[in-house]
């Protein structure tokens, strides 16, 4: 199989095209007429996962987060690859990025997490075209803070990293709204409209609106929210292919 083949069947999963329009997903390392001769899925270009790949006899990654830049003021380049991308390129491997594609598309990362979490009445928000958004926003069974949060630590095998002070006071929680990974860019599309705000990299101020909005704020480990969608698109992929695909990920960032 040839790279841009497989790139099709990634289509086919999470179309490109509806990603964040700045995301760097796709081919990002690589040529598409290059043939595989091994495929490993990861949620980041790691040493780990290069190290995989070079034992294995891997020259094909799919990556859920895009290949890391790093820019030089002193070069006329505005982007070049970090050394550990480079190091990527060096051994020929290719890298494909699906990203906020994986994100907003249908049974994606944002649509898994509805499904864990029963969530009824579901909307979107977040949107990257019309009908598509990385957001995902409904109602829950009643929860207290205690409850939710240890129906949140259980569903997602991880801990909660904090939580603003409003959350600990809440004992009627019933809509929740999620955005995989680090969400807070759509925090003022959900202020009022919810009980609970769930995602990941958070900052102070985000707790203070949230406080001053009386809507509790969660915040969990970056990649506890895109792990299950991650693990739903690489079963989807080695069903198409017939394949016992890999999936890694660093426990630590759970």
């Amino acid at each position: 199989m040839k790279v841009f083949e497989l790139l099709d069947l990634i289509n086919e999963i999470c179309p490109l095209e509806d990603a964040f329009e700045d995301d760097k997903v796709g081919l990002l390392i690589g040529s598409g007429q290059n043939t595989i001769s091994g495929i490993v899925v990861v949620h980041d270009l790691d040493n780990s996962a290069l190290q995989h790949c070079k034992e294995h006899n891997i020259n094909t990654v799919i990556s859920y987060h895009p290949a890391t830049y790093k820019k030089f003021d002193d070069l006329n380049e505005d982007l070049m690859f970090s050394k550990l991308s480079l190091d990527f390129y060096k051994e020929n491997i290719n890298v494909i990025s699906i990203h906020t594609a994986q994100d907003v598309c249908k049974g994606g990362n944002g649509d898994t997490l509805s499904k864990i979490f029963n969530l009824t009445n579901v909307g979107i928000f977040g949107k990257t075209t019309a009908e598509k958004g990385v957001g995902r926003i409904g109602t829950i069974n009643k929860h207290n803070a205690n409850s939710l949060n240890g129906l949140i630590e259980a569903t997602l095998s991880t801990k909660i990293i904090r939580t603003n002070s409003y959350f600990q006071k809440q004992e009627d929680i019933q809509t929740i709204a999620f955005v995989p990974g680090s969400g807070t860019q759509f925090l003022n599309e959900v202020l009022g409209k919810v009980d609970v705000f769930i995602t990941g990299d958070a900052s102070h101020h985000h707790f203070l609106l949230s406080d001053e909005n009386n809507m509790g704020f969660v915040q969990l480990s970056h990649i506890s929210t895109e792990k299950p969608g991650m693990q739903s698109f690489v079963n989807k992929l080695n069903k198409i292919l017939d394949l016992d695909i890999k999936y890694l990920y660093n426990e630590y960032y759970e």
